[in-house]
């Protein structure tokens, strides 16, 4: 039989009964197969999960989820994080009435996280007295406080550049700190000195 030979089984098919008797029948077969099953329901979600089947996603919901996390990421969140939040939901098996606080304080830190800090963008042209300076160079931290964490150079993301960056025309630096280091690192940045 194939199910023998499989490494994991994936079960699409819209109906749950019959998706449930196709994760019992494979479970009893081969105990430690992974299964990947569907669900048209928030009470199938959990009945696939009892019967064996290691994750189980409900399109309706998974859609919602992923909605969720396009809205954050588009607020500036930290990836990482809402790969966090998103993942102790599908663990909770898109229970919305948990009260283990698990993805909900993964939310709370986020939003805690994201009141004070904010990334601002800076787009050099061509008379940056920076251009042509390694990131040491310009010493922009000590000068102003604020942080360089980013850089975009030709479409690119180079996330905490290395000291010896050298700045080119056309970058886009991504600076945090407040809004007094900011305005200090845009005003020195921006013309020659």
């Amino acid at each position: 039989m194939l199910i023998w030979n499989a490494r994991a089984l994936v079960v699409t098919v819209p109906d749950e009964t019959t998706a449930t008797l196709v994760v019992t029948t494979a479970r009893d077969l081969s105990p430690n197969l992974p299964i990947i099953a569907r669900a048209a329901t928030e009470q199938g979600v959990h009945e696939l999960a009892e019967l064996g089947a290691q994750y189980v996603v409900h399109p309706e919901l998974e859609g919602g989820l992923e909605l969720v996390h396009h809205t954050l990421l588009s607020l500036g969140f930290p990836l990482r994080e809402v790969h966090a939040y998103a993942d102790a939901v599908r663990r909770d098996r898109y229970n919305t009435n948990i009260t283990a606080d698990e993805e909900y304080q993964s939310l709370h830190d986020l939003l805690h996280a994201m009141k004070g800090i904010e990334v601002f963008w800076l787009q050099l042209s061509v008379s940056s007295p920076l251009i042509g300076r390694s990131l040491a160079e310009a010493d922009i931290r000590s000068r102003s406080g604020a942080s360089v964490v980013a850089l975009i150079r030709n479409h690119q993301l180079i996330a905490n550049p290395k000291s010896m960056t050298v700045f080119e025309e056309g970058d886009r630096v991504g600076l945090i700190g407040d809004q007094e280091q900011l305005e200090v690192a845009r005003g020195f940045s921006s013309k020659r000195s």
